[in-house]
């Protein structure tokens, strides 16, 4: 009886947290499948939304690129395995990109990259140009989306022993060496669980690349990314023009996360885990 008393609070506190989340997250997205799946084959036969789709995999793939290759690794290893003066510093300018409004990341992207400040004249005088192109918007996203990949990564290495890579350097291993043979064949899952994350966050985006590339130059065409694309669709032609988009595109990006999901469980294991 006395258990049945304690439980009964827990049960209210699930019931009402699920009614929630239900409210929340599982009615909107389902309204938008049940009213949007129908408007699916249309939406994928305008060439100018498929062009908008092309742009923003792009896009998203380079910025998840970049996490992997150029940064977010060996940030994520240095933050997991060794302390140092203003760590903390560090590890809060990791969260920075989370907690800044978008449209002040886009804001920032044009004064370091496009204006009279910083790199601004340099690149303008090599002809590289951030407004409207494909690296503009890549560098926005990127900014936005490779700190969800540096603490999934970050968080495998945790659970990996140190013991395991000292005992391999006093065996004459070179830190190098250490990382691809002992690091990386533990980490590669959370690495690809990581990139899923940074892409996919990268694939929503849209509040930055309303400043940095409201429509991108791609090949000799003027594209809108799938974000602005959408809201153009809302603001120009009304909310049905929108939601048979949004559903296109959450369709396109359930496929190819599904596809890469399978791909990475190809490998062994589970996808989620390193």
């Amino acid at each position: 009886m006395n258990s049945l008393k304690i439980n009964i609070p827990i049960i209210l506190i699930l019931l009402i947290s699920i009614f929630i989340f239900s409210i929340l997250i599982i009615y909107p997205l389902a309204l938008l499948i049940v009213l949007g799946f129908p408007m699916i084959p249309k939406a994928l036969s305008v060439i100018s939304f498929l062009q908008a789709i092309e742009v923003t995999v792009v896009m998203s793939t380079l910025s998840a690129i970049i996490a992997i290759i150029m940064g977010g690794t060996p940030i994520a290893y240095v933050m997991a395995r060794y302390d140092f003066h203003l760590k903390s510093v560090v590890d809060a300018i990791i969260d920075i990109p989370i907690m800044i409004p978008h449209i002040i990341v886009g804001i920032m992207v044009v004064l370091a990259f496009a204006s009279y400040y910083g790199l601004g004249p340099f690149l303008k005088a090599h002809g590289i140009n951030f407004i409207n192109t494909l690296w503009g918007a890549t560098t926005a996203v990127a900014f936005l989306s490779s700190t969800y990949y540096i603490r999934v990564v970050e968080a495998s290495i945790r659970m990996i022993s140190p013991e395991m890579e000292a005992v391999a350097r006093t065996l004459g291993a070179s830190p190098l060496r250490v990382f691809t043979s002992i690091i990386l064949p533990r980490i590669w899952r959370s690495m690809a669980t990581g990139a899923i994350l940074s892409w996919a966050r990268s694939v929503s985006e849209a509040g930055a690349l309303f400043i940095v590339a409201y429509y991108v130059l791609f090949g000799k065409n003027l594209v809108y990314p799938a974000s602005v694309y959408i809201y153009e669709s809302y603001v120009g032609i009304g909310l049905v023009n929108a939601v048979e988009f949004s559903a296109a595109l959450v369709a396109v990006m359930l496929v190819i996360f599904i596809i890469y999901r399978v791909l990475v469980s190809l490998g062994g294991g589970n996808a989620w885990y390193g």
